[in-house]
């Protein structure tokens, strides 16, 4: 599969290409980033709690909005999303989702791709996450909508909860 740069490049680039991109490196990365900064991490979980996994994505998010904004794509709210207007799903405190999103712009925001909806798993009792974090498409640029749609579970491939 392509790299995030690789798939910046072309032309014709996609929302779907743009997250699954995103998706690989953060497949590859994600246990690696909680494992290099596990003495930070675990200094700020100790310190201050749930600000820990807001480093976290922090440190595993950071090279994907360098490129996409060197790439000249405008992420809106920046990349991943913006804390007031991410949701967390409720379920039991060893798995709780934190759900961001942000509309991607080219660059003169004569059109929009669509959306990266970043889901955040996390764990309320300890430092850990109980799962790999998901990035997924959505052809959808208004805030509403999509703030709608996140809401409701309603995007593909996004757990569904009860």
């Amino acid at each position: 599969m392509a790299s995030l740069t690789e798939v910046l490049a072309h032309e014709n680039v996609t929302i779907e290409n743009i997250a699954a991109a995103i998706q690989q490196d953060i497949d590859e990365r994600y246990e690696q980033v909680m494992q290099e900064h596990a003495e930070e991490l675990k200094h700020i979980w100790e310190t201050a709690g749930d600000p820990a996994y807001a480093r976290y994505s922090q440190l595993l998010l950071h090279p994907a909005m360098k490129e996409l904004t060197q790439a000249g794509l405008v992420c809106d709210p920046a990349f991943p999303g913006t804390f007031p207007l991410s949701r967390e799903q409720w379920g039991p405190q060893e798995e709780r989702e934190r759900r961001f999103w942000c509309v991607l712009w080219k660059s003169d925001r004569s059109a929009a791709l669509g959306a990266l909806i970043t889901c955040l798993f996390h764990d309320h009792t300890q430092l850990r996450i109980p799962q790999r974090p998901l990035v997924l498409p959505l052809g959808e640029s208004s805030q509403m909508v999509i703030a709608i749609r996140v809401e409701q579970s309603a995007v593909p491939g996004m757990k569904q909860y009860k």
